[in-house]
């Protein structure tokens, strides 16, 4: 049996569904930068959130996990929290806890 709309075949299950997903791109700071350069792109499924951009930026480049929630994200400026959307267009950045005087 082919499906009329994709031409693919399945037989007698629904045809799978692809997830919507978002590219997100983060701006690096400190020694993020360093270990893993500039800027990084990750793909989020949707609805992405800051929780869901975290591990997908820990997953790629596992330097971010050893911060956790320690590295701080911040969306279009402002410090965001875990449960915080993210769209595409917004400016988010990483930054690592930072020690100073």
């Amino acid at each position: 049996m082919t499906h009329a709309s994709s031409g693919a075949r399945f037989y007698g299950r629904a045809a799978p569904r692809k997830i919507a997903r978002v590219k997100v791109e983060v701006l690096l700071f400190a020694s993020l930068r360093d270990a893993v350069g500039r800027t990084i792109a990750v793909e989020v499924p949707e609805p992405a959130t800051v929780t869901s951009l975290r591990r997908a930026l820990e997953a790629a480049h596992p330097v971010i996990a050893r911060f956790g929630t320690r590295a701080k994200l911040a969306i279009n400026e402002a410090w965001a929290r875990e449960t915080d959307p993210v769209a595409p267009g917004d400016t988010v950045a990483l930054l690592p806890p930072v020690a100073g005087g």
